[in-house]
């Protein structure tokens, strides 16, 4: 076991060890950024044409939207996405799309 002056000794070297290298640091001057030109007022905005009416919704949902209907489908689909990398769950895979139907 080291005594107390080997210590010192391992003490006074790291810090002089840490000097060193803080002093071959070479710490870059922070960049100051660049000038931003003057900023020129925008001119004034136009008078907008009154609100077009809503689009009509689309008759027939897409695949999708299908899909993402309710929370319990998300689920499922995210377990699936999850076990999909595991190669020791087929059954469990197949009982999930089965639930997706």
């Amino acid at each position: 076991m080291p005594n107390e002056v080997d210590m010192n000794k391992l003490r006074e070297e790291a810090a002089r060890r840490a000097r060193e290298m803080q002093a071959r640091a070479h710490i870059p001057p922070p960049r100051k950024p660049p000038k931003e030109p003057p900023r020129q007022e925008p001119p004034p905005p136009e008078p907008s044409p009154p609100p077009a009416p809503a689009p009509a919704p689309k008759g027939e949902p897409g695949l999708l939207d299908a899909f993402f209907q309710d929370k319990e489908r998300t689920i499922i689909l995210a377990l699936l996405l999850l076990l999909s990398g595991d190669e020791k769950n087929h059954e469990l895979l197949f009982a999930l799309l089965f639930l997706l139907l």
